[in-house]
């Protein structure tokens, strides 16, 4: 946990609070665990907030954000972790199509194997059924 000797002041549960806000507000997705991190330990938290918004929120990123969220779609599905869904979703939103986000997990299977593509079906199923019925089809 943070204490006085820590390098970066530690930010106040106000301030994590509103910069947690506004980055789900930007990406349209949060993760709870992140809340409790906060409270444990601000310093950190504050940093990677930072980072986050770098690597998300970025203004004018010379790498449009749907292509960063693919990519982290990507690995998330190679490590087997369930909130892929999240970034694909925003990677569609900020204007990928399906066949794009179909096509990046293709590809990775060639250094991430073939279960990394079967992980990330469920996901792209269920997402590509959503969206479906949003357009009435």
């Amino acid at each position: 946990m943070a204490d006085s000797s820590d390098a970066a002041p530690a930010a106040s549960q106000a301030d994590l609070a509103g910069a947690q806000r506004e980055i789900m507000d930007k990406r349209g997705y949060s993760f709870a665990e992140f809340e409790w991190l906060a409270e444990k330990d601000p310093a950190f938290e504050k940093a990677r907030l930072d980072y986050a918004a770098m690597i998300y929120t970025r203004e004018n990123p010379v790498l449009p954000v749907k292509y960063r969220e693919i990519i982290a779609a990507v690995i998330l599905a190679f490590r087997g972790h369930p909130t892929l869904d999240r970034h694909v979703r925003r990677a569609l939103r900020e204007g990928a199509t399906m066949q794009e986000v179909i096509e990046a997990f293709e590809v990775a299977t060639v250094p991430g194997g073939m279960p990394l593509l079967h992980f990330a079906l469920p996901y792209l199923i269920e997402i590509d059924r959503e969206e479906s019925a949003k357009q009435g089809g």
